[in-house]
């Protein structure tokens, strides 16, 4: 049997495709839902929104959750799919994404801490607010893609469960 490059890539292509279409066991456009539940939440805030915050009063702090559907999302390119912002009054957190199409999807959350929608950073560019991803567990430096940090959600749901990382 003799194949060229060219009969292997398409090869590699379709095995490619055919298998991703089988792990998606939902038909076109059926909707689904997707629970996440986060732990490891701080119930105090950081001591940069502390500073901020007047004398008496403790600031609440949000967790933002971020469901994400393509790499541009992923590289803040596009706006997340769904993003939800729920109060931070305990620890260990869940939330269902309802009625969303069945397909690979990525997840992002922080802490914030101090209500600024935004997730804090120091002079290096390192967090300073709690923060978790799907996929990979998070290392300093370690570049993560859409893929590696995506996931399926099929015709009968998926349950994801994320622990913030504190990087103070």
């Amino acid at each position: 049997m003799n194949l060229s490059i060219y009969s292997l890539s398409f090869i590699t292509l379709s095995t490619l495709f055919t298998s991703a279409a089988s792990t998606r066991p939902a038909g076109p456009g059926e909707l689904t839902e997707l629970n996440i539940k986060i732990s490891n939440i701080p119930l105090t805030a950081s001591k940069e929104s502390e500073t901020k915050t007047p004398v008496g009063k403790q600031p609440a702090g949000e967790l933002e959750i971020a469901l994400l559907a393509n790499a541009a999302q992923w590289q803040l390119d596009e706006p997340p799919f769904k993003v939800i912002r729920l109060p931070a009054d305990k620890t260990d957190i869940s939330y269902t994404f309802s009625q969303i199409p069945a397909g690979r999807y990525a997840l992002y959350a922080f802490f914030d801490a101090n209500n600024n929608n935004t997730l804090d950073e120091d002079w290096l560019g390192m967090p300073t607010e709690s923060f978790t991803f799907s996929g990979l567990t998070p290392s300093v430096g370690e570049d993560i893609n859409f893929l590696d940090a995506s996931f399926i959600v099929g015709g009968k749901g998926k349950t994801m469960t994320l622990t913030l990382i504190g990087m103070e």
